[in-house]
């Protein structure tokens, strides 16, 4: 019934009428073509190009109408994919997408033509030059990366793992220590005392304002993990709130050894090491 009205109306048209349309709906189109990074191409049942223009084609340093009598099924040989979607939209399948040519990133949507029957008899395609949008995208990734990567800059020089004796390494926290940055820390911090063959690892926390749940277990596990490798984890400079965290947690702290702070911690380390080297050099009886 729309297409019975549609189709009286414009036979009510006089055939100026008519023609104003066309004229209207020409300068919309060349309007279109001649300002904006679109190509737009028809093709016969076969492929060949009937219709080539676009502001689009500038990109490729293509003239309008070069391609005509031209099969596109040809031109497109060496590009399976895109060979492939044109041959199912010539079949009456409609089709997108987007694929690199020339230095430019097209995207192009495949549009079947049908003949009075309703049987397929050639298609249009329409291809947008996205090089803009896909530099804008790369731009965008880059920042992302940057931003990443001074994020990492941050929480290494948040958390720097230094050596501060011969066999004695010190992880100085700073600020608010959640589930993330503890594991990236245990995993840093493992490593260095495998490269170092640290004897001894301080966790500093003096400067750390508060734990989360999680990460309150995740520094006993860091302990267990130290002891596996056969070094020594002492956390000093334990702040009252944090300190009460770890006990409401229940926490079993029996087994991990506290001092009050990075001094403290220290000069435990070295009277441990001057005894061990002692017990070494003491002669066998």
């Amino acid at each position: 019934m729309v297409g019975e009205e549609k189709m009286t109306t414009m036979g009510a048209l006089t055939r100026e009428e008519l023609e104003a349309k066309l004229r209207e709906a020409q300068v919309i189109l060349r309007a279109i073509l001649d300002n904006m990074p679109i190509t737009v191409c028809m093709y016969d049942r076969e492929g060949i190009f009937t219709f080539h223009d676009g502001k689009g084609l500038e990109a490729v340093g293509v003239k309008p109408g070069q391609f005509l009598g031209t099969s596109v099924l040809e031109l497109f040989a060496n590009v399976p994919e895109t060979l492939e979607v044109n041959r199912q939209a010539l079949a009456g399948k409609s089709a997108y997408n987007v694929y690199d040519g020339h230095g430019t990133a097209w995207e192009t949507w495949h549009v079947p033509v049908r003949d009075s029957n309703g049987e397929p008899d050639g298609m249009l395609t329409l291809s947008l030059d996205g090089s803009m949008a896909k530099r804008r995208e790369q731009e965008l990734q880059a920042k992302i990366d940057l931003i990443e990567k001074q994020q990492k800059v941050i929480r290494d020089l948040s958390t720097p793992i230094i050596e501060v004796w011969d066999k004695v390494l010190t992880l100085p926290m700073v600020g608010v220590v959640d589930s993330l940055r503890i594991s990236e820390v245990m995993d840093n911090l493992l490593s260095a005392i495998v490269n170092k063959n640290a004897r001894f690892a301080i966790l500093d926390l003096t400067g750390v304002d508060a734990v989360d749940t999680r990460t309150a277990g995740y520094l006993i596990e860091m302990i267990k993990a130290i002891r596996l490798l056969g070094a020594e984890g002492i956390i000093t400079g334990i702040r009252s709130n944090v300190a009460q965290t770890m006990i409401a947690l229940g926490l079993d702290l029996s087994g991990v050894t506290t001092v009050g702070n990075l001094r403290a911690g220290l000069k435990l380390c070295m009277r441990r090491m001057a005894a061990e080297h002692e017990a070494a050099s003491a002669p066998v009886k």
